[in-house]
């Protein structure tokens, strides 16, 4: 909400029944219960953990295209990575995060990306820019769709096996920086680990 008074991309595209309610362009806040919820007829919001440059251009001819505001980092219906291995045997963090949140990717193709990326499982992999651009279209063409490709794609990664993001902090960063045993060690309630 506090974006939308300085961003218009993320303003309220119209004004709530309840002038005591907040609204953005995604989301409205019950003035009541402090409830917040997303707005049926919201944008799409697509984030990528890299900057935009030339070698990205991924504009979108046509008029109608749906609504789709791209930041940087949030909470968001999309990620996009742009990251290539030149051994073709690293793999893109960024999308390990995303997917540790649940968070579906179009993802650049490159030799090991099937590894992480499940083609039409947990994302999309995309070759160039007209085919993300197709992508994106299809991805969004009838946002928000309960039945859509994007809620699948998150469907999946939330039943994978896969640790979440705060799971996998807890298993694996927690026991380096504190130890039970040590002296005056906080107790670990906060996080869910006695």
């Amino acid at each position: 909400m506090k974006l939308g008074g300085t961003y218009s991309p993320f303003r309220a595209r119209s004004e709530p029944e309840d002038p005591a309610t907040e609204r953005s362009a995604f989301t409205e806040r019950d003035a009541g219960s402090g409830l917040v919820t997303r707005l049926r007829e919201r944008p799409a919001l697509l984030i990528s953990s890299t900057s935009w440059t030339e070698f990205e251009q991924l504009i979108l001819d046509g008029h109608k295209l749906p609504s789709l505001v791209c930041v940087i980092t949030g909470s968001a219906d999309l990620g996009v990575c742009l990251h290539t291995s030149s051994s073709g045997l690293d793999l893109p963090m960024k999308v390990v995060d995303m997917f540790g949140c649940c968070l579906p990717v179009c993802a650049v193709n490159f030799k090991c990306l099937h590894e992480l990326v499940k083609h039409e499982e947990n994302g999309l992999v995309f070759e160039d820019s007209e085919e993300l651009a197709a992508q994106l279209q299809m991805l969004f063409s009838n946002f928000p769709d309960p039945a859509g490709k994007l809620n699948q794609f998150r469907k999946n990664l939330r039943e994978s096996e896969q640790l979440r993001w705060d799971e996998s902090w807890v298993q694996t960063v927690l026991p380096l920086r504190l130890k039970p045993q040590d002296p005056g060690c906080p107790p670990y309630s906060f996080l869910g680990v006695s």
